[in-house]
């Protein structure tokens, strides 16, 4: 069996961040968050060395997709994917995978007591919608699996993050390691506690994976993008297969969902 963990950083337990400021090289809690979403990976890799998983790749997928997890301290017998410009998100994933696992991750943007809730850029987007659904990290990214036929499995996240995933994933396996009172206020499991939790969620998710099912959204798509600055939205202008619309939302459109996001 083969498993794909990809990963983020705000989604995990006591962090919370600092208000204004996205969750970067120098900021309050950006060491700390490193290691603990290293040590949640490593419940989730323990999960699935329990239940036989014989290949198990880990994308390390926040802000550059490079030494934000602490590699000499995960658990061997893994294949890690780092490093940027990458050819399309998720390089590595394709069909030969039987699910895949998210670690971290956090709300869409705008969602109320969403801790540090944004789409994709903190400081850039306002607001996404994929063939007039409006979408975040997980569903994207959800999206993108579905299109190489893998389900995702298991979600790790806040309480809002949970709740989205649930909503656009139905009944998958999800831990919820904080409660969000602000989007950047919690109340946090211990560490210790979030990551046991993550490690049973990841075995009830194995147990149970052929009851999940890919999301597919039919093509043609489009994604609609809109900008908190004008400025921004004149910058995609260029591209090929991009609409600006009003003067801080752009149209992608494709047969290929690869095409919409980087």
């Amino acid at each position: 069996m083969k498993i794909y963990i990809s990963t983020d950083l705000e989604g995990v337990c006591c962090v919370v961040g600092e208000a204004g400021k996205p969750l970067m090289p120098g900021s309050k809690q950006y060491e700390f968050a490193r290691k603990e979403l290293t040590q949640e990976v490593n419940s989730a890799i323990e999960g699935l060395k329990e239940c036989g998983v014989d290949e198990i790749v880990v994308d390390d997928g926040h802000d550059g997709g490079i030494e934000i997890l602490i590699y000499e301290e995960l658990l061997p017998g893994v294949k890690v994917f780092l490093g940027n410009p990458r050819p399309r998100r998720f390089p590595a994933l394709d069909s030969s995978f039987d699910g895949m696992i998210f670690i971290g991750y956090h709300p869409m943007a705008g969602v109320e007591s969403g801790i540090l809730s944004h789409s994709y850029s903190s400081v850039g987007i306002q607001r996404m919608w994929l063939n007039g659904i409006e979408i975040g990290e997980i569903g994207l990214d959800s999206s993108l699996a579905g299109a190489l036929g893998v389900p995702v499995i298991f979600v790790s996240s806040c309480t809002k993050g949970v709740e989205e995933a649930k909503r656009l994933l139905g009944d998958i396996e999800t831990v919820a390691v904080k409660e969000g009172f602000g989007r950047n206020c919690a109340l946090s499991l211990h560490p210790k506690d979030a990551q046991r939790l993550i490690k049973e969620g990841v075995k009830r998710a194995i147990y149970r994976i052929d009851k999940f099912k890919p999301l597919k959204i039919s093509p043609p798509f489009e994604l609609k993008i809109e900008y908190k600055l004008e400025s921004l939205a004149e910058g995609e202008i260029r591209k090929i297969g991009v609409e600006r619309i009003d003067p801080r939302t752009i149209v992608r459109r494709s047969d290929n969902i690869f095409d919409l996001i980087s």
